[in-house]
């Protein structure tokens, strides 16, 4: 039988950065290394109980044995809707304007397969997160970057999105609190943005994964700005949220047109997500007001653990808004793969290169804040003891918006 070949669309793409860094921390601790995986955002925290008690009391209900249907339980629906009006100040109807996701990766993966065409363009950040690229490559449509860069908070300007837009411009996207960077954005951003794409008519999407990580004023929602509602698609993520990443979890929410295309899409290709789990992560949502302070509480003392040790070394880095990641320069002379490789090989410290979320990233690497305060204290000596900066710099402002 003749080699299998992979096809074109997806040998079109990078190989998937941390599939990359997961096969190398594999290799280490097989060789008998001890690594200290600074790469994954991956929560080292456990699901709360109160979720896990739910869950448990859900499971043996035999009515959640069975299919689920693709959009979700209206049950779960109606709760996060409940939820959005509460947080954001956004009504969303839950029978048509939310639906549930098997994570929100799965969503944003799915979605240019339900509102893109063979030669469309998608406009999305750079540094962003690699899944807006790849879902726009396999439906067949070009992506098209747009730079957000470190002098403007890592925020664009839709001035700026407005020069790369052509006759076949669809959709944008755009994601705060911000992977990689930990940039947040104000409303008044996501005013000019939905001005800008009614004038446009184009789709907003945006990635709200991080929305309750944040250490100064709550992240709004795309969706309570006037204007939104028939144009835009929020994903929002229990991963991050509640510490469930290996729960497959999430939801979609916004314009009509917008969800029922992205159900109708999922309809064909997955059976949704396990009920009892929608239920139990719906519910959830009624414990944010003591989970999430504490949560937050939990990554700003890792931030700002790693960010004095990272600062008297030397290295440039500003603080960020939201999210649970550190966006800092690498030192001069070397590539952000060379640098972080360099790490990793002397010090076990495993760390992501800047352009693995895109050309604009290099010259950056990014921490994730997922690791104990003590691991994290114990992979920050090691880096201290290669001292990879050699001079030290001013202490940079904020990018919290």
């Amino acid at each position: 039988m003749p080699p299998i070949e992979k096809s074109a669309r997806l040998q079109s793409l990078p190989r998937y950065l941390f599939a990359e860094l997961e096969r190398k921390r594999h290799d280490a601790e097989a060789a008998g290394r001890e690594v200290f995986d600074l790469s994954i955002g991956d929560p080292d925290l456990p699901t709360p109980d109160f979720i896990l008690d739910r869950l448990a009391e859900l499971s043996r209900d035999p009515r959640h044995h069975r299919y689920p249907t693709s959009g979700g339980l209206l049950e779960a629906r109606a709760e996060i809707a409940r939820w959005f009006a509460e947080r954001f100040g956004a009504a969303v109807d839950p029978t048509r304007e939310v639906a549930i996701l098997i994570g929100s990766k799965e969503g944003i993966g799915h979605f240019p397969l339900a509102v893109l065409n063979p030669g469309d363009e998608a406009l999305l950040p750079d540094p962003g997160y690699p899944v807006y690229a790849a879902g726009s490559v396999f439906a067949g449509a070009k992506p098209v970057r747009y730079p957000i860069r470190e002098a403007a908070g890592f925020v664009p300007d839709p001035r700026d999105l407005d020069k790369l837009v052509t006759p076949r411009t669809r959709l944008v996207y755009v994601n705060y609190p911000n992977n990689p960077t930990g940039a947040t954005a104000t409303r008044a951003f996501y005013e000019d943005l939905v001005a800008w794409a009614v004038r446009r008519d184009l789709i907003l999407v945006s990635d709200a994964a991080y929305s309750e990580l944040y250490y100064g004023e709550a992240p709004p929602s795309v969706l309570s700005i006037p204007g939104a509602r028939d144009r835009a698609i929020e994903f929002h993520s229990f991963s991050k949220t509640f510490n469930m990443t290996g729960w497959r979890i999430g939801f979609a929410a916004g314009a009509s047109a917008l969800v029922e295309a992205l159900v109708a899409l999922k309809a064909n290709v997955d059976s949704g997500a396990p009920q009892a789990i929608q239920l139990a992560a719906a519910a959830g949502l009624k414990s944010l007001g003591t989970h999430g302070p504490a949560l937050r509480g939990v990554y700003r003392e890792r931030r700002d653990l790693a960010l004095d040790v990272l600062r008297r070394l030397g290295c440039p880095i500003k603080t960020p808004g939201g999210a649970f990641y550190l966006w800092g320069r690498i030192p001069e002379g070397e590539s952000s793969m060379e640098f972080v490789t360099r790490v990793f090989d002397k010090t076990g410290v495993l760390l992501t290169p800047g352009t693995g979320f895109g050309a604009e990233g290099e010259g950056y690497f990014r921490i994730a804040l997922t690791s104990s305060a003590d691991t994290l204290r114990r992979a920050l000596q090691k880096l201290e003891s290669l001292a990879p900066w050699k001079a030290p710099h001013a202490s940079p402002s904020t990018i919290s918006r």
